[in-house]
């Protein structure tokens, strides 16, 4: 239902980019991804120094093929088609027929995008609490901080994809900081 309305409303408000290969959007959005997966696996020694129980829980994170798949898969399909493909365009498209009714498509201000994409991505990092909280056991104000900001951090990334290259582009990039992150902690940790 999220994939069916998301497109309608994508449709209606100009987001629907269709997926085509393209060399240098591809690139791009490579180079930001593994970047942003290097940031991502740092929360080991960053947040971990000071909290132990991201380390432990970094350490005792299933690693298994299965595991690992499923996270790419899941980000990388699911939480982009409900957060971006849908939430992001159903704000958007709120906020169109609230505050700028008279406007058509083609004449919306862009910072009703951009609070979209913020308010989707304060969404997605919510969207994480039942998870962090079961990983940490406890959900301390820095485990909180550390929830928001990288989920938060990380869905404004995959919303401007979005915006600029299509839903496409938004999976591949999270599924590619999931990848990188992945890698780095089972060579590393």
């Amino acid at each position: 239902m999220c994939s069916f309305f998301g497109y309608i409303l994508s449709e209606k408000l100009g987001l629907w980019r269709p997926f085509a290969f393209d060399k240098a959007k591809v690139m791009k959005t490579v180079c930001i991804s593994v970047i942003v997966g290097i940031i991502f696996s740092l929360d080991y020694w960053t947040f971990g120094s000071v909290e132990p129980m991201i380390q432990e829980s970094t350490r005792t994170a299933a690693m298994s093929l299965s595991a690992v798949t499923a996270s790419i898969l899941y980000g990388g399909i699911n939480e982009e088609i409900l957060m971006r493909l849908f939430f992001m365009p159903f704000i958007a498209w709120a906020i169109w027929k609230t505050v700028y009714r008279k406007n058509t498509r083609e004449n919306l201000p862009q910072s009703i995008f951009v609070i979209a994409n913020v308010v989707a991505a304060f969404l997605f990092a919510a969207g994480h609490l039942p998870v962090t909280i079961n990983a940490f056991g406890a959900l301390t104000p820095l485990i909180l901080f550390r929830c928001f900001l990288l989920n938060g951090g990380f869905g404004l990334v995959f919303g401007r994809f979005y915006r600029k290259y299509g839903i496409g582009y938004a999976m591949l990039s999270h599924m590619l900081v999931h990848i990188v992150s992945k890698m780095i902690w089972y060579l590393f940790i």
